[in-house]
């Protein structure tokens, strides 16, 4: 039998592996992917799509096998979006999170748009730390909000949804406050919580001592959704799981500063031995699509959906030993090896180039192509483009 850390696609680290490394990981793991929530509402970004583009994302995920999807929020303006995504006949579930102020409006509106739009769940968003509700909602306190939320969790479990407590802030939040409230909420048959790094302010650490923690008080999924102000969100959402949460809450191309769903995806099939059934071999594809569908940009450096993310120099030891150059075979999840262009480039370098644009050339017009490459590249200070390369081929291949 194989082992787990070496294949013929990988060979990582086999402390992974170790007992205690794996302990406390739960036997079922989830993506609850919310590219279309959290993802595309990122202020930086300035996102707006319409409702063709969502249902083109939507079934890329879906053909990915991600099988939880946030599509939207529960407000008026969403709720046609939300029941064509809801019945777009994919295999994954639905969801939409209740809006920030959704507490304040009549009754239960917004787990009735929800229950109106067909979808199989919601996610029932609230704040939870002591700070945002004394600063920032007036008339408002935490017993006042616990008795608002518990409320909303019955209502929507009476109306037959899935439901997800979304204690917003909660890293900020008074444990003694906190345990109460998720206390409540099991008693209220929630089906899970999460734990929400708001502002990205927890530590790797903190986020297995909170997990645990949460775990001693009750027997409900824990699932967490990481912020990456301080550029933790993917560690803190493997953290997470390996602390004992069920479902990391993910986006595409980490958007909206959250954890990447292809990179923890990934990372938990090959670092960690956990197939969550997904077509790897589909990631980058889905990654590009989604990615061109919603118009948004990632640095080509970007780990596992970067264009440029298994990138080198060539001396020619990608072709004789891939090993050496990645921890993964890019081929994997789809991707492939991009050699670049500069000073460093060698002829095995051009010659697997010029398979690419499909040249054929003799040993002295690849020495010429070598010698331009360098000699521009050196002129230039950094690697040749895509275009520069072909411009140059065009000049020595007739």
């Amino acid at each position: 039998m194989s082992n787990p850390w070496e294949n013929a696609y990988w060979s990582v680290s086999h402390y992974n592996f170790a007992k205690q490394a794996l302990a406390k990981f739960p036997q079922k793991l989830e993506i609850h992917d919310t590219t279309l929530r959290d993802g595309i509402s990122d202020p930086a970004r300035g996102i707006t799509i319409g409702i063709e583009k969502k249902v083109k994302i939507a079934q890329a995920l879906d053909e990915l096998g991600i099988r939880r999807i946030e599509v939207g929020l529960t407000n008026e303006s969403e709720s046609k979006d939300l029941k064509v995504l809801a019945n777009a006949g994919l295999k994954a579930k639905t969801f939409a999170m209740i809006p920030t102020a959704g507490f304040l409006w009549d009754e239960w509106k917004a787990v009735d748009i929800a229950v109106k739009a067909d979808l199989s769940g919601i996610v029932c968003n609230f704040p939870a730390s002591k700070y945002l509700i004394e600063k920032y909602l007036p008339g408002w306190t935490p017993e006042k909000m616990l008795e608002k939320s518990i409320g909303m969790v019955e209502y929507a479990k009476a109306h037959g949804l899935f439901v997800n407590l979304f204690e917003y802030d909660t890293t900020r939040t008074d444990p003694a406050y906190l345990e109460k409230l998720l206390k409540a909420a099991v008693h209220a048959k929630t089906d899970s919580v999460s734990i929400v790094d708001t502002l990205g302010v927890i530590s790797p650490a903190g986020v297995t001592y909170l997990v645990e923690l949460i775990k001693s008080w009750i027997d409900v999924p824990i699932e967490v959704h990481m912020h990456d102000d301080f550029g933790l969100a993917y560690a803190n959402t493997i953290a997470g799981m390996g602390a004992g949460a069920q479902v990391a809450h993910t986006t595409v191309n980490g958007i909206g500063r959250m954890a990447a769903t292809e990179d923890v995806m990934t990372s938990l099939r090959i670092l960690y031995g956990k197939d969550l059934g997904f077509k790897y071999e589909k990631i980058y594809e889905t990654c590009e699509t989604i990615r061109e569908t919603g118009e948004w940009s990632t640095s080509p450096y970007k780990p596992i959906s970067g264009a440029l993310a298994f990138a080198y120099d060539s001396d020619g030891r990608i072709d004789e030993n891939k090993s050496q150059r990645a921890p993964f075979l890019p081929e994997f999840i789809g991707h492939r090896y991009h050699i670049l262009l500069n000073q460093k480039t060698g002829i095995q370098g051009i010659r697997s180039r010029l398979i690419e644009l499909e040249k054929s050339a003799s040993d002295q017009q690849v020495e010429k192509i070598l010698a331009l490459v360098k000699e521009r590249s050196t002129r230039k200070g950094q690697n040749l483009s895509e275009a520069e390369f072909t411009a140059i081929v065009a000049q020595i291949i007739p």
